[in-house]
């Protein structure tokens, strides 16, 4: 399950419709750790004939520091993680609810109070659907995601974003949603952007992070900057078998002693090393951004 490349992001759901239509059915009547339990078994045979596995297993070796054995047994819980993490959003859209904590949530309750927009960057770490799901406010947010998802899994993201104010923004090749995204923030809305990942144009600016210089996408540092907006970063992350916790954490305001957007880009880099240290196994971005 893990991901690579080193393109722009072209992410995309496995599966079939008539699959995934058919997983949500499943947790209108099976309790998710039987699904967990059958996805566990499948898991070592994905390993052997799946691509990706040296990916993960170099992240864990050389990000993380941990030993062959080691590295190896951390492919497996990291594959399960991520596995767990595609069934929990199913089984959100078939209407299971989830118990969530937040962490730094007077952070995002204090720029709603305000009337200009922010932006709010999230990542391939955890569960970044489940930030959409748990934070809400009288501000819209418009989440922007990949466009290239079948009906299945737009129909039902959109209802389950519908009930905290969730509006979502398809990337489109034509690039519009980026003046949808300079609109809503105009408004005074929340644009919520993945941060690690290159999404459009492909321009990048380089960060420390995890021991070396690695490409973020350019775009959404640019935008706060030109804009002159706040920035905050939020994660989610499975803490059990029906428990995530959300962290919430605000970019440091700019200094003025250097370029404004690459110190955007290095708080962020700073702040997501942070979470994917801490929580490695549920780090799911390896696409090779450190070349």
């Amino acid at each position: 399950m893990a991901e690579t490349g080193h393109k722009a992001w072209q992410g995309k759901t496995d599966g079939t419709p008539w699959m995934q239509r058919s997983l949500i059915a499943l947790f209108r009547v099976f309790p998710l750790w039987l699904l967990y339990g059958l996805m566990g078994l499948v898991i070592p045979f994905y390993m052997m004939f799946a691509p990706g596995f040296g990916a993960s297993y170099r992240f864990f070796r050389k990000r993380i520091g941990k030993g062959p054995v080691s590295s190896f047994l951390h492919v497996y819980k990291n594959e399960f993680e991520l596995g767990m993490v595609v069934l929990d959003r199913f089984a959100a859209y078939g209407g299971k609810n989830f118990k969530v904590e937040v962490e730094g949530r007077d952070i995002f309750d204090g720029l709603c109070a305000k009337e200009s927009g922010f932006i709010m960057l999230t990542a391939h770490v955890g569960n970044f659907e489940m930030v959409g799901y748990t934070l809400s406010s009288g501000k819209t947010v418009n989440a922007l995601v990949f466009g290239g998802e079948t009906d299945t899994i737009k129909s039902n993201r959109s209802k389950v974003f519908g009930r905290t104010n969730v509006k979502v923004l398809p990337i489109s090749g034509d690039m519009s949603h980026i003046f949808l995204m300079n609109d809503a923030l105009s408004r005074g809305e929340i644009v919520s952007i993945s941060g690690d990942r290159s999404t459009d144009s492909g321009r990048t600016i380089s960060c420390p992070f995890m021991g070396e210089n690695a490409r973020f996408p350019l775009g959404p540092f640019k935008l706060a900057a030109v804009r002159e907006i706040p920035v905050i970063a939020a994660y989610s992350l499975k803490t059990g078998m029906s428990r995530y916790k959300v962290y919430v954490e605000a970019l440091p305001e700019y200094t003025g002693k250097e370029n404004k957007i690459q110190f955007l880009a290095d708080s962020y880099a700073a702040s997501l090393e942070k979470i994917a240290r801490k929580y490695p196994d549920q780090w799911y971005n390896f696409y090779d951004f450190w070349k």
